[in-house]
């Protein structure tokens, strides 16, 4: 019964039908989030989980540590969320990691009245194992192999708390990508959409490079060969920048990637900069600040990123990692279409009906598309000839300008020097 009930939430909670949004944009975000995020009450209650994980594994290996990633961690949990854990073993603890998840499952198995649905899988690249915990009714993944999923999940809530704009951005993406049926399992990656979402804001200045992160801390934090350390730092975006509103980041999210040259560029959240796909071929194309990376490929500590895919997100830590490998064809047709027709709906819709018109669900059919024309600066948009709403009308303007300036960036030549 709790497990339905759970599977209920997570229904209703992507059915827009149900959803009733009123009032301005600001405000119908506020409810938007307060309806599908975790509240304060839920997050603290996953606390029992990991104490209850603890606990238990604790009497197969004492002295073990559990650590939650994902969106948990970031600040991007919402209702359907669930639960990822890395559990650090003591270094005596030699068994091969296939074996780990097996002897896991064997003594969650023992507390049938808090882990349900247990299945070990030893032979994936990232042995895990998953289970159902009663009391949180959430399901929850554990794996052993490596703190890297655990280290970018804290660079992404220092990068989401940077602006007060930015984690409601990205939850905003988040929900409408779950709508849409764009990100999950055998889909688009929750995190490469994130990636994408902190590429966004560093084109923009909003965040800054994970490299200038770097630059900040005391000392390196190797994992599997990568430096994965970071420190906060004091990042001053552009004066015009500081002044976009939510709204006008969002619409701009599906402006930016709607042109952005996947074929030919590199998103790398490491550099805060687009690269060419050539630079990865001709290693004296790559900037200065891919040393490590050079040093691995070289050393053969790690293979070269994968440049033949439809999008290639590169990670921020592991620069040999595309996070997107998995995006095929018929998924990158249906992804690049939402872009394009919600970048249409922010230049037709006024402010107050854009979160309602780009949540609304609509079919999805396999098919060539027409691409879309968006309204240039010398062409009025709908919303001007209509009724003259001169606030969306500006917020279009300030877009254009700001998109116009880093359109013009990117077609230049590799610019290696930094910001």
């Amino acid at each position: 019964m709790q497990e339905s009930d759970n599977m209920n939430i997570c229904r209703d909670i992507l059915d827009t039908s149900q959803l009733c949004l009123e009032g301005d944009f600001e405000e119908q975000v506020n409810q938007l989030l307060t309806t599908v995020r975790l509240s304060r009450n839920e997050v603290e209650e996953l606390e029992r989980l990991l104490s209850d994980v603890s606990n238990t594994l604790s009497r197969a290996w004492p002295g073990c540590k559990v650590y939650p990633f994902g969106s948990i961690v970031t600040g991007l949990g919402i209702r359907t969320s669930d639960i990822d854990c890395y559990v650090s073993l003591p270094r005596w603890v030699k068994t091969p990691q296939n074996k780990l998840v097996f002897k896991a499952k064997h003594f969650l198995m023992a507390e049938p009245s808090i882990f349900a649905e247990l299945l070990a899988i030893g032979a994936a690249k990232v042995p895990i194992v998953k289970f159902y915990h009663i009391p949180t009714q959430r399901h929850c993944d554990i794996n052993f192999k490596s703190p890297a999923g655990v280290q970018n999940s804290k660079l992404l809530a220092a990068l989401l708390h940077t602006d007060p704009r930015v984690l409601p951005l990205a939850v905003l993406i988040k929900y409408w990508s779950k709508v849409h049926n764009l990100t999950g399992t055998h889909l688009m990656p929750n995190y490469a959409l994130s990636l994408l979402v902190v590429f966004y804001l560093q084109s923009l200045s909003i965040l800054p490079s994970v490299h200038l992160m770097q630059q900040s801390a005391a000392r390196q934090y190797m994992v599997e060969g990568w430096n994965s350390a970071f420190e906060d730092v004091h990042y001053n975006s552009n004066e015009g920048d500081r002044s976009l509103s939510l709204y006008q980041l969002l619409g701009g999210f599906f402006d930016f990637y709607c042109h952005f040259d996947f074929e030919n560029q590199v998103i790398s959240i490491f550099y805060g900069r687009p690269l060419h796909k050539n630079c990865f071929k001709d290693f004296e194309l790559l900037p200065k600040e891919f040393g490590l990376y050079k040093h691995n490929i070289f050393n053969g500590i790690s293979r070269q990123l994968k440049l033949d895919t439809l999008m290639c997100v590169q990670d921020p830590f592991d620069l040999s990692r595309n996070c997107t490998v998995c995006v095929h064809q018929k998924l990158y047709d249906k992804v690049m279409k939402y872009f394009k027709d919600t970048a249409k709906l922010f230049y037709e819709e006024h402010s107050e009906n854009f979160l309602k018109a780009i949540l609304k669900k609509v079919e999805y059919k396999d098919a060539v598309h027409i691409p879309i024309t968006l309204p240039t600066a010398g062409q009025p948009s709908k919303v001007q000839k209509r009724k003259n709403k001169k606030k969306n009308v500006q917020n279009i303007q300030n877009v254009r300008i700001l998109y116009s300036q880093f359109r013009k960036n990117q077609k230049k030549p590799n610019n290696f020097t930094n910001r």
